[in-house]
């Protein structure tokens, strides 16, 4: 595990979040040689640790427990390449199930309420609009640089994505003023820099949750902001190919998740059937 920190976390985007996951596995698997670490021992802790239940009395999202699952058996891998072990065997690490997916988005009601409320912070603001207006993720956002941006052909190219693979979204166009009048540094090319470190990505929590006490929305996190660009498409007529075109889904299966928000959209469709049959009479 300490090697695995010094030499495999300087690669990645988001190093503190994999070396959380290592501890975690550090302190519970530290005691055992690599040689009688058993795939049945890493699924019974997984097992485990989603169906532990938090403070809040709710319990891990699938994803975070992905993450766990992928850094141990990332670290196996690497172990293996090292010539410490022959076969990590991590094709038996089991995924485990978790039914909490979140399906929250903002109401009619809501989303002009938090519009409105995140006018006077401009990195806000402009973020906002630039996650409801193409379903990117905060943090794909707030690594973005100014060469990712193209004013002219009114796009932005994603580099950093979750999932490696970049992609091309339009710029919304409530967002394009605030661009083109925004502020460039000498000190550094990220257009959400912080005011302490320029080189790294400002925090908004606080503002953040500001704004939701200031809208009066309750049970809303940032990742709903995708959530409800998705569901705003989707509900517009949008296939699910292109939505997951546009938020980067690489299995569709995480798009039918919104499927549900277009009933009229699926009768129309049905409906062009209908004509088909009729006319062939």
């Amino acid at each position: 595990a300490e090697k695995y920190k010094t030499q495999h976390l300087p690669t990645l985007a988001k190093s503190q979040d994999r070396e959380r996951h290592i501890n975690w596995w550090d302190e519970r698997l530290g005691r055992l040689r690599l040689s009688n670490l058993r795939p049945e021992t890493i699924n019974e802790h997984l097992q485990a640790l989603a169906s532990e239940v938090l403070p809040d009395g709710k319990t891990r999202a699938a994803s975070t427990i992905r993450h766990y699952r992928i850094a141990i058996a990332h670290l196996l891998t690497t172990a293996r390449k090292w010539g410490w072990i022959a076969a990590p065997q991590t094709d038996r690490i089991e995924s485990v199930k978790v039914d909490n997916e979140r399906k929250r988005y903002l109401n009619d009601e809501e989303l002009p309420r938090l519009l409105d409320a995140v006018k006077g912070h401009a990195d806000l603001n402009l973020l906002v609009l630039l996650a409801l207006g193409t379903g990117a993720r905060a943090g794909e956002l707030l690594s973005l640089t100014w060469p990712q941006v193209d004013m002219r052909r009114r796009q932005i190219l994603l580099t950093k994505t979750k999932n490696g693979d970049m992609r091309t979204l339009p710029i919304p166009a409530q967002a394009l003023p605030l661009l083109a009048a925004r502020v460039r540094r000498l000190d550094t090319s990220l257009v959400f820099p912080s005011r302490k470190d320029p080189l790294k990505p400002i925090v908004l929590r606080r503002a953040w949750l500001e704004a939701l006490r200031t809208a009066g929305i309750d049970n809303f996190k940032g990742h709903d902001l995708r959530h409800s660009a998705a569901s705003y498409l989707v509900q517009g007529g949008a296939s699910l190919l292109a939505v997951a075109e546009l938020l980067g889904h690489r299995d569709l299966k995480i798009t039918r998740r919104y499927s549900h928000l277009a009933p009229q959209h699926l009768r129309d469709v049905a409906s062009k059937l209908d004509e088909k049959l009729g006319g062939a009479r």
